[in-house]
């Protein structure tokens, strides 16, 4: 009786391409000349940021505007923030089935520098690191009902030692209210936080407060005001805005490229200078997130 070998690799390539041809319906899009691309993962459109229905949120997904812009005020320096999220648990998981309010759980980090360009060895001044765990729920609705909400821990340091070093850590809340004006939405989300520790800096309360009044005004597809506002005691208050515009046709849902102006007034244009009050001071590039 004749042995039966293995087939070869030629073989193989031929059975398959013969199944492939035979179970292939006979419309397919290779006979047409077309051939069929996935559907973007988040597709981009006006309606679905500003309807009130709740957005699901991807693995990765943006968190804070990011950035690089330059400026000059005392000195010629650069600004650039990075910041992402990652949600812990996929919402097809079983336990995130189980138990729903795992499905909310993220895991967030925030970087933020100043670099100065002025001096000859171009030192970074400071760098603030936040990375931050929170539960977010996002309700779908608008008007007096908040929106979604956040609540979570963070971390804040600059990762110098000894007498640079500066650290705090702390509890926050987070709701958001969202409406539509004239077509464009209106979102404010206050952050309020309690000092869990501040031993680096114990009076940083005094030049932070305890929140972050956040206000943020336009249209996905043309301009953008965000307006940050601090109050501190004894007047030291912190003003900052940024506006934005795109240059370019987005990538995903909020990312893609935009014009950036940013003004800041006020204290804190670093950790490490939390008590120094810092004039008007302008910053003009280029983000990836707004």
């Amino acid at each position: 009786m004749p042995s039966v070998g293995r087939a070869s690799p030629a073989a193989s390539l031929a059975l398959l391409g013969l199944l492939l041809a035979t179970s292939w319906p006979a419309t397919d899009c290779a006979a047409q000349g077309k051939i069929p691309l996935p559907a973007p993962l988040t597709p981009y459109r006006e309606a679905e940021l500003s309807v009130p229905a709740a957005r699901p949120q991807e693995a990765l997904s943006v968190h804070e505007p990011m950035y690089f812009l330059l400026g000059d005020g005392k000195e010629f320096t650069a600004r650039f923030q990075l910041s992402l999220k990652y949600r812990i648990f996929d919402p097809r998981n079983r336990l995130a089935q189980s138990l729903p309010p795992l499905q909310g759980l993220y895991f967030g980090y925030t970087q933020t520098s100043l670099w100065n360009l002025g001096e000859e060895s171009r030192p970074f001044e400071d760098t603030s690191y936040r990375p931050s765990f929170f539960w977010m729920y996002d309700s779908g609705k608008t008007g007096w009902i908040p929106r979604g909400v956040r609540f979570g821990y963070e971390h804040e340091s600059n990762g110098r030692s000894e007498q640079a070093s500066r650290s705090i850590d702390t509890l926050f809340a987070q709701p958001s209210w969202e409406t539509v004006i004239d077509g464009r939405r209106l979102v404010l989300a206050p952050k309020l936080y309690f000092y869990l520790d501040k031993e680096d800096n114990a009076d940083i309360h005094r030049y932070r407060g305890y929140g972050d009044w956040i206000l943020r005004y336009g249209s996905e597809n043309s301009w953008i005001w965000r307006l940050q506002y601090r109050h501190g005691v004894g007047g030291r208050n912190t003003l900052q805005l940024d506006v934005s515009y795109p240059v370019r046709e987005p990538l995903f849902a909020r990312t893609g490229a935009f014009f950036y102006f940013q003004l800041l007034h006020g204290y804190g244009e670093t950790l490490l200078n939390y008590k120094a009050q810092t004039g008007l001071r302008a910053w003009l590039g280029l983000a990836l997130v707004r």
